[in-house]
């Protein structure tokens, strides 16, 4: 068995959504997030492990209505939970590559927010 925990962080370049909302142009923007979460995994050989993922998620997100005589801009922190899993696999010594799926649930406060991802990493284990 390995145990780990891990912190990440990342920022969305470009990635607004856009749609209507009662004839408005509404856009959410999803500027950066970050997660702090634990792993649990089994050595399947010496090189391979496969891990189960989980822990707590935060969004920061941008939302901005339109209309044809104001517009209105609102930021907001959205705090939810992720859960995932994957393998990852030893190159050398050094080195190690990983695929992992992850689930993020930003709740329901006002709408839904969620987020699927597929990760491939490279990490030097030092």
């Amino acid at each position: 068995m390995v145990l780990g925990a891990e912190a990440g962080i990342s920022a969305g370049f470009d990635d607004e959504l856009r749609g209507l909302s009662g004839g408005n142009a509404l856009t959410i923007d999803p500027r950066y997030s970050f997660d702090l979460t634990a792993r649990a995994g089994y050595l399947v050989n010496d090189k391979t492990l496969v891990y189960l993922r989980g822990g707590y998620a935060n969004t920061r997100v941008r939302a901005t209505l339109a209309s044809d005589t104001d517009v209105v801009t609102t930021s907001d922190n959205l705090d939810g939970w992720l859960v995932g899993g994957g393998a990852e696999r030893a190159l050398t010594d050094d080195i190690s590559a990983r695929l992992e799926y992850r689930y993020t649930d930003l709740g329901s406060d006002g709408g839904e927010f969620d987020q699927h991802q597929a990760l491939v990493g490279i990490s030097y284990n030092f």
